[in-house]
């Protein structure tokens, strides 16, 4: 059984849709980076979460790092990318005052790296001592980027995921598990 969710009990309103990382492998992933990310910082970073996508990953490693005694502010930056004109527009900003501070991107996927890298430059234009990126799942596969994130949760078969954040029409966010639409 997931944490927080037993598939079998779903009924009809999930079916079709394959799990690729359950909630317990999640959790403990969550767990793991979090470990990683507290030894990481001496200082309290302010944490900015890539929405919508990542809003549960951010949440949940957040309340993980809290636990090991990490202190930090957190704020949200939306991006919104236009696949078909190839283009970002940073949507909503921080609020949060960056300059001389260490700052924390949380995002959900790393494909090519174009988010992280507007994302990155944004925060050092606006003055970030530091600028460390976290990403739960990397699909970028063996394809060149020009930058990588620092810290990485699960490589990713290169499919269209849903569920933790990740959605199809704004439908599947609240899933426990990472899953794909179809059979494995």
């Amino acid at each position: 059984m997931d944490y927080f969710f037993d598939w079998n009990k779903a009924g009809d309103a999930h079916v079709g849709i394959e799990p690729i990382f359950t909630a317990d492998e999640i959790v403990n992933k969550v767990d793991e980076l979090a470990g990683r990310l507290t030894r990481w910082f001496d200082t309290e970073p302010v944490a900015q979460v890539a929405m919508n996508g990542a809003m549960m990953f951010g949440a949940d490693l957040s309340r993980a790092m809290s636990m090991r005694g990490c202190v930090m502010e957190m704020d949200f930056i939306h991006v919104i990318k236009n696949r078909q004109k190839s283009t970002l527009e940073l949507k909503a900003t921080t609020e949060l005052p960056v300059k001389g501070r260490d700052v924390l991107i949380i995002d959900d996927i790393f494909e090519q790296g174009r988010t992280l890298s507007a994302m990155r430059e944004y925060f050092l234009s606006l003055g970030a001592e530091t600028v460390t990126s976290v990403v739960l799942l990397d699909k970028s596969g063996n394809n060149p980027t020009s930058i990588r994130p620092d810290f990485i949760g699960f490589e990713c078969p290169d499919v269209f995921v849903i569920g933790y954040g990740m959605d199809i029409a704004y439908r599947y966010r609240e899933l426990p598990f990472i899953g794909k639409m179809g059979r494995a």
